[in-house]
């Protein structure tokens, strides 16, 4: 049985610089100390996730000009080679995401740059790229937001592109984008509760909404797609298949919790990990699998202040946290 091939797409990367700023106010000169510097976006996390794991995958998507060596000669030392970088250089630079962490008043504070405009030559040589890498065995994950200059029908047309020739397409996206896809058929969509209501229209607040709202949009339940994962926070996830339902969550003290950004790349991650060696038809047992592993690699980067890093180390234990409840 052959490994799936993953492919993660980013179409509007950031650099983060995380820093540390004790009692940060706004107005004022507060001494500040760089903590984190490292190329991210969506795909590049569950990627980077996915290396942690020892799992191989191909980063596409777009990047700044003066930026392109720097993801490359990161992802290739941080992936120890499990990372094919093909990213496609535009031009303008790479946005930047500032994280400002104020250790003493417990907040984060958060700066996000809009990034560059791509121009339709860009456009089209991505939805041409990504053309290239579906064939029937291969996940095309498109993660995150679109950056200026592509509307959502230039996203629709690479969903439904990728798909016509033969790939697996994964969405976790928001905003207008996310809206272009109402009744479209995709393999996978991976959404928050706030995302979940934008497919459906319906109640999103409560665990109980959560499971009909994305039952509603499964396939097996008269809905377009054939795999939904609901990520509710310290709630846990909801994932509804062809095979099966269930909810997953870890339980872990509120208190080793430091920032829950990356945690929706590292659920993506984990579960791509276990998946990638499942092939084509995963039974529900690779299902049920693949979410534990997925809700154990979230929870990890919930306890770290890097976003979509985990330490592959602390996985057995984190697993045996997970706990599974069918729906």
């Amino acid at each position: 049985m052959d490994d799936l091939r993953i492919v993660t797409v980013t179409l509007n990367p950031a650099v983060d610089r995380v820093l540390e700023a004790p009692g940060f106010g706004v107005g004022a000169h507060t001494a500040g100390e760089r903590v984190a510097l490292y190329p991210a976006g969506k795909g590049v996390n569950v990627s980077r996730v996915m290396a942690a794991l020892r799992r191989r995958s191909i980063c596409a998507g777009f990047v700044g000009h003066k930026e392109l060596g720097m993801f490359e000669e990161y992802l290739e030392r941080i992936g120890e080679g499990r990372i094919v970088t093909q990213l496609m250089v535009v031009r303008g630079p790479t946005r930047d995401n500032i994280t400002i962490v104020d250790p003493v008043n417990d907040t984060e504070t958060h700066l996000r740059e809009r990034g560059f405009t791509v121009q339709r030559e860009d456009v089209q040589r991505i939805t041409s790229k990504l053309g290239m890498l579906s064939r029937e065995g291969s996940v095309i994950a498109l993660c995150g937001s679109c950056p200026e200059g592509m509307s959502p029908t230039d996203y629709l047309e690479i969903v439904r592109r990728c798909r016509r020739l033969g790939a697996m397409v994964c969405v976790d996206t928001s905003g207008k984008p996310l809206e272009a896809l109402k009744g479209q058929e995709v393999w996978m969509a991976k959404l928050n509760q706030a995302e979940l209501r934008t497919l459906t229209g319906m109640a999103t607040g409560e665990v109980d909404e959560v499971v009909r709202a994305a039952k509603a949009l499964a396939k097996a339940y008269g809905g377009a797609v054939e795999h939904v994962a609901a990520t509710m926070g310290e709630h846990g996830t909801v994932l509804v298949t062809p095979l099966g339902g269930w909810r997953g969550w870890a339980s872990i003290h509120p208190g080793l919790v430091v920032s829950t950004v990356g945690c929706g790349d590292a659920l993506l991650g984990g579960m791509f990990s276990v998946l990638q060696k499942k092939g084509l038809s995963p039974t529900a047992e690779d299902w049920r699998e693949a979410l534990v592993e997925g809700v154990a690699a979230a929870s990890i980067n919930a306890t770290m202040r890097e976003a979509g890093h985990i330490d592959p180390a602390q996985m057995p234990e984190f697993r045996s946290l997970v706990e599974l409840e069918p729906l």
